[in-house]
């Protein structure tokens, strides 16, 4: 069984809190299937700085191991400019994270020639690509986003009970942070609450707060009668997914720069629910406006305002997108994007 050495944010043995953690965690699993990996989880390395020592030994020890970089392009252009300098001659892939990579390169943060040095950079957007080639980043390939889907909510049911609500429920599944949205979501509900909704529809955060956002954001749920904060939503449980899929419609209103291909796109699938998201990044890629969600301005809340209205007054056809969505999830079953066939096309099989 091949070895690979795999470096990045894991939380190795928790719940995911963060989105690379929870791309890592799938990504680490689904190659345990197929090679012997070494995890280098830097995720909270303060709390255990030997993880740099550990790293050393794991790559001196493991001379003939394939290397994957799943972590921000800063991180990986500091380690890929160290083995370039050194002359390390390995397999070596980078997993992009996130979507600011190309962004960075083009404002010269980055030498496009130090990711050159890598056999492949992964990404997981077709517009990233041709963006990554005009800056001159020629090894480009793409791999799909993906979870190993073991469990639907039964769809059917769950629509029946979204008809015959008579409140309208938004959930909010994400990071809980400012360049998220969150700040968006609130100004919508106070505007929606004046024109007299506040009795039609509900907001639920779900997801791990910033530190330095965590004692606004809880005091501007406390404000709201209609707005909830839950925790982390255990999406490794079926039950999770039970509860994702009570709800009728996912807000997104991002503008995160290191925005790409977001997790939460697929467990929207899954759970069978339109996503309400802001034109930012790769949102309008990866939600099909009209059929898997709905795609409106970035930074605009008159525009999320009347997205949310249209859905509490029954305007947008949530139905047919909640079955659509639910009918895109399978593109993204591991078992169809993680294979044996990609495994040796980019050399971590013969």
């Amino acid at each position: 069984m091949k070895a690979v050495i795999f470096v990045g944010w894991v939380n190795k043995g928790s719940i995911p809190v963060v989105g690379e953690t929870v791309k890592n965690q799938y990504l680490i699993a689904e190659l345990q299937e197929y090679c012997k990996v070494i995890v280098l989880d830097f995720y909270q390395k303060h709390k255990h700085p030997w993880i740099y020592l550990q790293a050393i030994w794991t790559f001196f020890t493991h001379p003939n191991a394939s290397i994957i970089l799943s972590t921000s392009a800063k991180n990986v252009y500091a380690m890929l400019k160290l083995f370039k300098t050194l002359g390390v001659k390995r397999n070596i892939l980078h997993w992009v994270v996130g979507g600011a990579f190309g962004n960075l390169v083009r404002e010269g943060q980055f030498d496009s020639n130090v990711f050159n040095y890598v056999k492949y950079n992964l990404v997981q957007c077709h517009d990233m690509i041709t963006q990554l080639k005009e800056v001159g980043i020629t090894n480009v390939k793409f791999v799909s986003n993906f979870k190993n889907i073991k469990y639907y909510p039964p769809l059917e049911s769950r629509l029946k009970d979204r008809r015959e609500s008579a409140t309208m429920k938004f959930v909010f599944l994400s990071r809980i942070h400012p360049a998220k949205g969150c700040n968006y979501i609130f100004d919508a509900a106070k505007i929606l609450n004046e024109k007299g909704y506040e009795n039609q529809y509900i907001i639920d955060f779900y997801g791990k707060p910033d530190e330095t956002y965590k004692e606004s954001f809880m005091e501007k749920v406390k404000s709201f009668n209609n707005v909830s904060y839950h925790g982390v939503l255990n999406l490794k449980e079926n039950s999770g997914y039970d509860i994702l899929a009570t709800y009728h419609a996912m807000l997104f209103p991002t503008f995160h720069p290191s925005e790409g291909f977001a997790g939460v796109f697929i467990d929207a699938f899954i759970a069978g629910l339109p996503v309400l998201a802001s034109n930012w990044a790769y949102n309008s890629e990866c939600i099909k406006d009209g059929e898997l969600g709905i795609i409106y301005p970035s930074h605009d809340t008159e525009a999320l305002v009347q997205v949310m209205e249209d859905c509490i007054n029954k305007k947008n056809n949530l139905h047919q997108m909640a079955i659509n969505a639910r009918a895109e999830a399978s593109k993204y079953e591991a078992k169809n994007v993680i294979n044996k066939d990609f495994l040796k096309d980019i050399g971590l099989l013969w």
